[in-house]
């Protein structure tokens, strides 16, 4: 084994950066591993919606900058890496890279993945017209046609986010968004019912067609920015884990998932209401509650 801590915290996102300060704050050692660099998909976010001034910070970057100086300043150990796999034992012992480490526990942080649309053909549009960030890419598609897809909170404010943008924004749900569809129509945005059902383009997106209840019918948009489906990446915890049909980990009040010194937090686990205040809330639960169960052991 290469490496050994008191807790390995996997995702440096906002629920992980908060985890890892607490624990460190007990004065245990945590290593803070995301194959990104810290901060995740709130790097991209330009202002922070669900939670104002978090933390003295309304923009995503500084939030991140700000918990990132809490945790460094609390001795965390910051590590940029891919974890492949997870082995439970005394110590938990994980791969990173080439690299064996160990942990006497661990918290899971790794938030969701990108949104899917589920649809054949998918993964050659990417990059090509389909996207999953619209403070990111918006701005390539002013004065364009765009389609955001997917229902939730995130998705309607990408949706009015790009609206800022471009005055051609269309919103496909599957699902109805209720008192939401006002918010829509006041930032300009356009509601489409239905699910995305293919794209069209030979050089990249030229148009989705969307099955909706009048009939399948096709739009002409430039721009496809994918919210559905976002799902957690926890491939290196294969079979270990419970989740449900979401892939989310089951957790109980104190982030725990019922496997000895295993821990989720933030977005990744059941029932996330993925806000970073929650995210926030989330990571001061799991690391305080594993720094008084190493303190007594």
């Amino acid at each position: 084994m290469d490496r050994m801590w008191d807790v390995v915290v996997i995702g440096a996102g906002v629920a992980g950066l908060t985890a890892a300060r607490s624990v460190a704050a007990a004065a245990l050692s945590v290593a803070c591993i995301d194959r990104m660099g810290p901060g995740g998909v709130l790097m991209n976010v330009t202002e922070i919606h669900d939670f104002p001034a978090a933390q003295g910070a309304s923009m995503g970057a500084d939030l991140v900058a700000h918990l990132l100086d809490g945790a460094m300043a609390a001795g965390v150990e910051m590590m940029i890496g891919e974890v492949t796999a997870l082995v439970q034992g005394e110590p938990w012992r994980l791969w990173v890279d080439n690299a064996e480490l160990g942990a006497k526990a661990i918290v899971i942080a790794t938030g969701l993945g990108h949104g899917r649309l589920g649809i054949a053909g998918e993964a050659a549009y990417e990059g090509r017209g389909l996207s999953h960030c619209a403070s990111c890419d918006g701005p390539l598609y002013a004065g364009e046609r765009v389609v955001v897809v997917g229902d939730d909170k995130w998705a309607l404010q990408e949706a009015i986010d790009l609206a800022r943008m471009t005055d051609h924004v269309s919103l496909v749900a599957s699902h109805p968004i209720g008192e939401a569809a006002g918010r829509l129509r006041a930032a300009g945005v356009t509601l489409v019912p239905g699910h995305v059902v293919g794209l069209s383009g030979e050089d990249g997106v030229t148009g989705v067609l969307v099955d909706g209840p009048d009939g399948r019918h096709h739009l002409e948009v430039l721009g496809v920015f994918a919210y559905s489906d976002r799902r957690p990446g926890l491939d290196f915890a294969d079979g270990l884990l419970t989740v449900e049909s979401s892939g989310r980990i089951r957790v109980d009040a104190d982030m725990a998932t019922g496997l000895p010194l295993l821990f989720a937090a933030g977005d990744v686990r059941a029932a996330s209401t993925e806000s970073v205040g929650e995210a926030i809330r989330d990571g001061e639960r799991a690391g305080s509650c594993l720094a008084r169960l190493l303190q007594r052991s």
